[in-house]
């Protein structure tokens, strides 16, 4: 699988191994020429944040991953 670009919700860009297939997703090409995909409800970055290595993750999202495991949310 490549490696495909995602947008979060707070403007963060990431890189994963990870198919926008049944995620609520704007796709778009940026200037670049690389598809984007947006993701576009917090359904949609959960379900997609789950499938994401956490070390590719922006250090703020390992920390409210950590904060809501400690708190038992999810």
């Amino acid at each position: 699988m490549n490696v495909a670009r995602f947008l979060l919700r707070d403007g963060n860009k990431v890189g994963a191994e990870v198919s926008p297939e049944g995620l609520e997703v704007f796709t778009y090409e940026d200037q670049k020429g690389q598809l984007i995909h947006a993701l576009a409800t917090v359904k949609a970055e959960r379900e997609f944040l789950r499938q994401v290595p956490s070390k590719l993750l922006p250090l703020y999202v390992r920390m409210e991953q950590a904060l809501a495991r400690a708190v038992g949310r999810n």
